[in-house]
């Protein structure tokens, strides 16, 4: 019993000499605040970048497709799970598709978020931004590209732009086909 009274008062007079220390020395305490309110950013951070990570995950595989007559890369492609046929456009900056196209894959855009110019080979449109949360061709399949969205008299093709190639490992083209591997 007395063992542990002793280790009552031992605790009582750590506490108490801690509070009087802290009380002389309050950096120590600003100290302690910074490094704990550092160490919450970075998990934070390490979180975010973590989730970012797992949401914008890939999965691997390699397609290939031969140019057609006039030289270009057309394929079926799956956005947000639905069929669009597209070309792929190393030119293109962005994914970019009309209006009527973005609707037909469950993307709606309002016409004030028409802000962005956009130079096109037919002049200088407005665009609307937004997110693909799924392109998939075959075995490739990258989440969260970058689009832009045209208005329908601006564009009658989807363009697979370097928003959706960029993520990919590699893409090359070899006697008038076109490799992309994830």
């Amino acid at each position: 019993m007395q063992r542990y009274i002793f280790l009552v008062v031992a605790i009582s007079l750590s506490a108490l000499s801690m509070a009087s220390f802290l009380d002389g020395n309050p950096q120590v305490v600003d100290t302690a605040a910074t490094v704990l309110k550092d160490r919450a950013e970075q998990q934070s951070a390490h979180r975010n970048t973590t989730s970012q990570k797992r949401t914008s995950q890939s999965y691997s595989g390699t397609e290939r497709l031969r140019a057609d007559s006039r030289g270009h890369y057309v394929a079926e492609f799956s956005l947000n799970s639905r069929r669009v046929t597209g070309v792929v456009d190393t030119g293109a900056t962005l994914i970019a598709m009309n209006r009527s196209q973005a609707r037909s894959i469950g993307i709606s855009v309002r016409p004030s978020e028409f802000v962005y110019g956009v130079n096109t080979a037919n002049g200088t449109v407005k665009a609307a931004r937004a997110i693909i949360r799924e392109v998939r061709i075959g075995t490739i399949r990258v989440r969260d590209v970058e689009a832009i969205i045209l208005e329908d008299e601006a564009l009658d093709t989807v363009l697979i732009g370097m928003s959706f190639l960029k993520r990919l490992r590699d893409f090359r083209v070899t006697n008038g086909t076109l490799e992309m591997t994830l």
